[in-house]
């Protein structure tokens, strides 16, 4: 009985000392992963030599400094002239910032209107500093007064004032503007 109970006792050691118990490590997060700073309600903004270009405002905002990325949620952003006069406002649900680059894409229920009622829905915008225009590949819709036209892509200057449609365009035009009408 006792040489049972030793070889069970051996048995049972062996087998305890066969398992092991293996430590799950949880993911390296960097310092690149997480963020500098999380705001709500706040204001972004943004200057060209000393000169207010851009005022962004969200209801949420995850900074990355290192990435030199702002997300945002909630977005309204005013745009200003060279002279610092107020352009147009847009809206979105949310976006994202570079800065340095002074460069920012927005999706969703993207809504621009200019000061002078002309007005974009689509749902996503880039603004591409390096040809200074405001350009997409998704559906657009332009308005003003009871002129519509819409279409695929987009792109045209931060006034809205030279704007080019790329595909698939179509449109009802009841007013025709003085610059269509002048030789």
């Amino acid at each position: 009985m006792k040489i049972i109970i030793a070889r069970i006792l051996i048995f049972l050691s062996v087998l305890l000392l066969s398992c092991s118990i293996e430590e799950t490590k949880p993911p390296q997060v960097t310092s690149q992963d997480t963020p500098d700073q999380i705001l709500e309600n706040s204001t972004i903004v943004l200057t060209v030599g000393g000169i207010k270009s851009t005022v962004i405002k969200a209801n949420y905002l995850i900074k990355y400094e290192k990435k030199d990325v702002t997300l945002a949620r909630v977005i309204q952003t005013d745009f200003f002239d060279k002279e610092g006069k107020h352009t147009s406002v847009l809206r979105a649900d949310s976006g994202f910032i570079h800065e340095q680059r002074q460069d920012m894409e927005v999706q969703g229920n993207v809504l621009v209107v200019t000061d002078d009622g002309l007005k974009l829905e689509t749902t996503s915008l880039r603004w591409d500093p390096k040809i200074n225009k405001i350009v997409t590949d998704a559906f657009v819709k332009i308005t003003k007064k009871n002129d519509i036209i819409t279409g695929y892509g987009l792109e045209t200057d931060s006034e809205l004032k030279n704007i080019k449609v790329k595909k698939n365009v179509k449109g009802k035009l009841e007013e025709l503007s003085e610059e269509m009408t002048t030789p």
